[in-house]
């Protein structure tokens, strides 16, 4: 079956996009790392490591893959064995949110993840059937285009949410198994990164922290995460400056600084770069949105 991607990004009222049974080889992984849409991930072959929040993960077949929004993540299929997998995106808008029962929401199965840092549910053969049934169904709804398909594909889309709710909780391997993928000096830099982003970290000085060379650095850290060091801390800065904005009053000079950007300028540039309107507009659009 050919790749479907069905409404892009820039459709307003319907901010959702559907990817069914791609294979990625590493040159047709996709460059972004952070965006503000959830995306649920399922893998039907293959193999490959995956990349979110910081953590590392195999992929291998029946695994499901969660990562909300403003996540750095990256997936690295095998050359030999690539990737094919279905790809789900959606804004937490199209989520149903009223709470019912205290004890679940949809939109929780993401903050869990986050919270206990697993994004990755491997699931029995029988879920994987019903989850690949699932996705099927959302697919043949975007392609017979009938009355209503919108609709349709969003009540399945709540359901596999409400199963992987459930699989996660389930899901107790993954708490304490590790992959070994990549040197030990590289976990210890991101750890270490995540404490010091508000310094202006530099290759030079976390190729000393690691004790290596800075050519060897930026090959094996590109290699083992899938992106450049300077992304990777723009990201991580233009993260934590779009919560700053929303969740504080601090003014964007000083949020500027605390993210660890060299100065309002370049502040500006990144910003504007990566989330495509200046800090100063961000903010006053996402406050408006919720006053409303």
């Amino acid at each position: 079956m050919r790749t479907v991607q069905k409404v892009s990004n820039n459709n307003i009222l319907f901010p959702f996009s559907f990817i069914y049974r791609d294979t990625k080889s590493p040159q047709k992984e996709l460059s972004d790392h952070i965006h503000d849409y959830y995306e649920i991930v399922y893998v039907y072959s293959g193999k490959g490591t995956f990349f979110i929040d910081d953590n590392f993960y195999d992929m291998r077949q029946g695994d499901v893959f969660l990562i909300p929004n403003d996540t750095i993540h990256r997936a690295m299929p095998d050359k030999d064995e690539p990737v094919t997998s279905t790809i789900i995106f959606f804004s937490p808008t199209l989520i149903y949110n009223i709470l019912i029962d205290d004890a679940f929401s949809f939109l929780n199965l993401f903050e869990r993840a986050k919270k206990v840092k697993n994004f990755n549910i491997a699931l029995p053969q029988d879920n994987q059937k019903k989850m690949e049934e699932q996705l099927l169904k959302i697919y043949q709804e975007m392609e017979n285009n009938q009355l209503g398909n919108k609709h349709a594909s969003l009540l399945i889309v709540h359901q596999i949410i409400l199963d992987l709710f459930r699989a996660h909780t389930d899901n107790k391997q993954h708490l304490i198994e590790r992959n070994t993928y990549g040197p030990e000096w590289v976990k210890e830099i991101l750890v270490y990164i995540n404490s010091n982003i508000s310094q202006p970290l530099n290759l030079t000085e976390l190729a000393s922290q690691a004790l290596v060379s800075t050519s060897h650095f930026s090959r094996v850290f590109k290699q083992t995460t899938g992106m450049g060091l300077t992304v990777y801390l723009n990201s991580k800065r233009i993260i934590k400056a779009k919560e700053l904005l929303l969740e504080t009053n601090h003014s964007v000079s000083y949020i500027a600084e605390i993210c660890g950007f060299e100065s309002m300028t370049h502040f500006h540039r990144i910003f504007k770069k990566y989330i495509n309107i200046t800090p100063a507009s961000f903010r006053k659009e996402h406050k408006i949105v919720r006053a409303h």
